[in-house]
């Protein structure tokens, strides 16, 4: 799928150059991980073929690393930085035999240009983990779209499989395989015959062990998923504003930097091959479209019509994983003259790429200093120092085995106190397959929770948090009860991100 040629150990080594260097930025500039990565660790204390909010995949990859890395956040963003790479690899290869060199190329410098790419680079959660296995199967698709085989099938199948056990999302890739297996008369081969049936199966195999999980669980990841926005159920008559809306952050906001470079490419190309300076590059047949149309928008489609016809609400993060394959899909409807197909790009291209990337890097070093102000504040999570906190509750109590409370705040906690206590979260065993019924008999448990209204006995925390030496917080005061169990809700959700915003 990868060429190992002299263009691409170059490309290799200059995106490896690029995602360390904006690691080393995040770094030096925020004290604490991002919450997902956070989350990782601490579901990294027992493998499981699922977790209350996920599939497993990301966590076995992380368990698989340390042995070669401790397990501290710097794993976390060689692992994100390590998909990043493998994805723009893949998705450079794939946009090369469809588009051409050159094309590949601008789709690549316009994906380097994404928040996921850049400051949003070290989260490690299951969008990035899927992209890879995304570009793998589109790829493959395509592959087995120029010459039929059914072991190209099956690894299509494999990749399927593991992309659901990264997240569930990669069923819209599913979706978007069995309709391009329509689009290229699949039926009347008996390769693409087979090869669709084993693909299935495959997939249906790796799968299948989450799917019982699933089961046994009581399907958490899905209820959790329901209580968010699987099952959020909004007004048919909200339904296609909030469908413009999403589609507009889409395409307008998350692609914003990317599209600012390749619409100033083609302005280049097309003014000058009007003077006939440079050849128009070949157009690429309809089946090429075809394709790069139904990876770049069919997510996009199905999505957008799972809100139509079932209210579901849709998150404008979940873009994230398919906004890369909208570029090359507006690249293959531009005109012929407007394309560069195999060749390169105009040198003012790479100017422009460089000042697109210090206008992202003066941002964000802008936005980490908004975020500094009031790190309890939205948005200033990174900027939290765990260090000062831990040392509150180490300097009232001589040990701690256990801490309950929400995975972000709990996780980062145990991280700086003695001994690495491990974590309870939201007091629940069954979000914590860690610890057992006998670990909270013997243990020695402290109890962090939001609250603007603490008891006497419980010590401050931070602004809107407070600990105690107890297994659980406090029942709710009856005269604060309503807003003292948003508080409590909204931090199990958000992992301790929330704003506690106090009168």
């Amino acid at each position: 799928m990868i060429r190992s040629d002299a263009a691409t150990r170059r490309l290799v080594a200059w995106l490896l150059a690029f995602v360390g260097a904006w690691t080393a930025l995040s770094v030096w500039l925020y004290p604490t991980p991002p919450i997902d990565n956070v989350e990782q660790l601490v579901w990294r204390e027992a493998l499981a073929w699922g977790y209350y909010k996920h599939p497993p995949l990301p966590t076995w990859l992380l368990a698989a690393a340390s042995p070669a890395w401790p397990a501290t956040p710097l794993l976390t963003y060689a692992l994100s930085a390590g998909s990043m790479v493998l994805t723009l690899l893949l998705f450079h290869a794939t946009v090369r035999r469809l588009l051409g060199r050159g094309d590949a190329l601008l789709a690549v410098l316009g994906a380097l240009c994404l928040t996921y790419a850049t400051d949003r680079l070290p989260i490690y959660n299951h969008n990035v983990v899927m992209l890879p296995l995304i570009a793998g199967t589109l790829s493959l698709l395509w592959r087995v779209t120029e010459r039929p085989r059914v072991r190209t099938w099956a690894a299509i199948g494999v990749l399927l499989g593991l992309g659901m056990l990264a997240k569930y999302q990669m069923a819209l890739v599913a979706l978007c395989m069995l309709a391009w297996w329509v689009r290229i008369g699949g039926w009347r081969s008996p390769a693409h015959r087979r090869g669709l049936a084993l693909a299935v199966f495959l997939a249906t195999l790796v799968f299948a062990p989450h799917l019982l999980w699933l089961a046994h669980a009581d399907w958490a990841p899905l209820s959790y998923a329901s209580d968010s926005s699987l099952g959020a159920h909004l007004p048919l008559a909200d339904r296609p504003a909030h469908v413009l809306l999403w589609v507009a952050d889409w395409m307008g906001n998350r692609l914003a930097p990317a599209w600012v470079l390749v619409f100033s490419v083609a302005g280049m190309l097309g003014c000058s091959r009007a003077r006939a300076v440079h050849p128009p590059g070949s157009a690429p047949g309809r089946l090429k479209r075809d394709f790069l149309l139904l990876a770049g928008f069919g997510p996009m489609a199905i999505m957008a019509s799972l809100c139509l016809a079932g209210g579901i609400f849709l998150q404008m993060k979940w873009s994230t994983a398919f906004a890369l394959w909208t570029l090359p899909a507006v690249l293959v409807l531009l005109p012929r003259r407007w394309r560069l197909g195999d060749a390169a790009p105009p040198p003012a291209t790479w100017w422009l790429w460089v000042a697109l990337q210090a206008a992202l890097f003066f941002y964000t070093l802008r936005m980490s200093e908004v975020s500094a102000r009031g790190p309890m504040d939205t948005g200033g999570w990174k900027q939290r120092d765990f260090a000062v906190l831990a040392r509150t509750i180490t300097g009232e109590t001589d040990r701690v085995d256990l801490i309950n409370g929400p995975y972000g705040m709990a996780g980062m906690l145990a991280r700086h106190l003695p001994g690495r206590p491990r974590v309870l979260i939201d007091g629940q065993l069954a979000r914590s397959p860690w610890l057992s019924a006998i670990d909270l008999e013997k243990g020695r448990i402290i109890s962090v929770w939001p609250t603007c209204h603490p008891p006497a006995e419980a010590s401050a925390l931070a602004p809107g948090w407070a600990w105690w030496p107890h297994p659980a917080p406090p029942p709710l005061d009856p005269r604060y009860r309503a807003a003292e169990d948003r508080l409590r809700r909204a931090a199990q959700h958000s992992g301790g991100t929330a704003v506690v915003a106090c009168p």
